[in-house]
């Protein structure tokens, strides 16, 4: 088998490598993304596998649909920046990687919260500025003494769950399709009695359309004053202006943002001009109460191995079988 992948990073590429030693296949690997020019690589190629956060836009699956390239697997979990309707008519099969290492993203999550409970943000803030005792003025809180609810109880939100529970919180969740069974860990609750009730809000949905903006102003104002919110889930999750107001006004202790809502369009700001010009960004990195990443939470070596492995995989199980069993046809997280 020939299998072309793009957006290959420098971490990414022993295991390219040792995958193709193990298995025989022939890997051609290029660090471009996948996009309307980059796709002609792949002429006599028989399937593509891919990693990026830029668009995968219509005209990638007619040009595919004409090479005679029928599947595409990508090594992350997330689809929306995937024009599902043009891919499906084009007759393209995707599959994605739903749980590449749920404990990296959960862990990001976990220090992102104790990060703000302790206000290292502001700590370091003051002993940048060469003010050692104003730095040691600013008094935590202990994460065992805190309701930390998690929104989402997948593959994430349950490693999440069992880690704010060691430390001794009281786990709250949200789910619209609730795990069955036992959940000692935790008591499943409303959406409206999470946002009432959490110290601390962990985002692990998925960035489907009826999730746009989940965490909006109604949500805010239900929320306890001095809460902290982590998003390492999905960019779209937060309305970011309204989130920006509940900082500045004080009602939200600390936000951590691994997905930043417009973050596609920075980096295409970014490749174009050299930088963001995004004003609300800078505006967010110079709060001490704000922590930034970008899009760095899934990123350990395990995750990259198990991202380039399992969705060569899942490429190599398209073209020998005719399905694999995370193939995707809808959006996913």
């Amino acid at each position: 088998m020939k299998i072309i992948a793009y957006g290959a990073r420098v971490d990414e590429i022993q295991y390219f490598k040792q995958w193709a030693k193990d298995t025989g296949n022939t890997l051609e690997y290029h660090t471009e993304f996948l996009d309307e020019n980059t796709v002609e690589w792949a002429k006599g190629f028989d399937g593509i596998n891919s990693l990026q956060t830029t668009p995968y836009a219509a005209g990638v699956f007619e040009k595919m649909h004409a090479y005679g390239i029928k599947f595409l697997t990508i090594r992350n979990v997330g689809t929306d920046n995937i024009d599902m309707t043009a891919m499906k008519q084009y007759g393209i099969r995707l599959s994605n990687v739903p749980a590449y290492s749920p404990a990296a993203i959960a862990e990001f999550a976990l220090t992102d919260t104790l990060y703000l409970l302790r206000n290292m943000g502001k700590v370091q803030a003051q002993l940048q500025a060469g003010d050692y005792e104003k730095a040691g003025t600013f008094i935590g809180k202990e994460l065992g003494q805190q309701t930390v609810g998690v929104m989402g109880t997948g593959h994430i939100g349950q490693v999440a769950i069992k880690l704010f529970k060691g430390f001794g919180a009281k786990v709250i969740a949200y789910d619209p399709y609730p795990m069955k069974g036992d959940h000692p860990d935790f008591d499943y609750v409303s959406l409206e009695d999470l946002f009432k009730q959490s110290d601390i809000i962990d985002l692990h949905v998925p960035g489907i359309e009826q999730n746009t903006h989940i965490i909006n102003e109604a949500a805010f104002n239900l929320m306890k004053p001095g809460a902290i919110v982590i998003n390492t889930a999905r960019p779209n999750l937060i309305d970011t202006q309204v989130m920006l107001s509940n900082l500045k006004s004080g009602k939200l202790a600390g936000v951590g943002i691994d997905t930043y809502e417009y973050e596609t369009e920075d980096l295409l700001n970014l490749a174009k001009h050299g930088s963001f010009k995004d004003p609300l960004w800078d505006e967010l990195l110079g709060m001490p109460n704000v922590v930034l990443s970008p899009h760095i939470a899934y990123y350990t070596e395990t995750a990259v191995h198990n991202m380039v492995y399992f969705s060569l995989q899942h490429l190599v199980d398209f073209l020998t079988k005719g399905e694999t069993s995370t193939e995707v046809t809808g959006p996913a997280k």
